[in-house]
């Protein structure tokens, strides 16, 4: 914990704090979408740009949990399939379990499995605050790990998301009665 403090205190600003503030850019505009397909495109570009800024700074169970969900939100642009919602959670746990270095990298697990479900079996509001749960894990993950553009980019995820579910909830179609 101290040393993820230290981290951010005097950050060495270096390829991978700049491949994560990249990441931050590209993902802080996916939360604009209000079409889910675009959403989950530009949510699968953002995942895979992290996920390179993990590998360079040796977060292995984050850059597993990033590359398996990048290609979880294309999958889940082409079929709402259960089999294989749960193919991309097993490999989530299969993939991220035997690499746990530190108790809160299980966020970086649990968070993905639930966005993952948001992905497959949810549409508009729903989906969002699943994805906004997502958010909160990955926040104190990157945090812990002192990543400077993930926290960032998460944060940002955060208020952006809550921003555009305002919008989705206050423009959506009244019941008829």
């Amino acid at each position: 914990m101290m040393e993820s403090l230290t981290q951010w205190a005097i950050p060495e600003w270096d390829l991978a704090q700049t491949i994560g503030m990249m990441a931050f850019m590209i993902g802080a505009s996916a939360f604009l979408h209000s079409d889910g397909r675009r959403f989950r495109l530009h949510l699968m570009l953002f995942q895979v740009v992290l996920c390179i800024h993990f590998v360079m700074m040796g977060a292995l169970v984050a850059a597993f949990g990033c590359g398996i969900s990048a290609a979880r939100s294309y999958a889940s642009t082409k079929t709402q399939s259960t089999p294989v919602m749960l193919f991309f959670i097993a490999m989530l746990w299969v993939m991220g379990m035997p690499q746990l270095e530190h108790n809160y990298e299980i966020l970086t697990i649990f968070g993905p499995s639930v966005a993952t479900y948001a992905l497959f079996k949810m549409q508009g509001v729903g989906m969002r605050l699943l994805v906004m749960f997502n958010s909160f894990c990955w926040v104190i993950n990157n945090f812990l790990l002192g990543s400077i553009g993930g926290t960032l980019m998460e944060l940002t995820f955060i208020i952006v998301n809550s921003v555009t579910i305002l919008r989705m909830y206050y423009t959506r179609p009244a019941l008829k009665v």
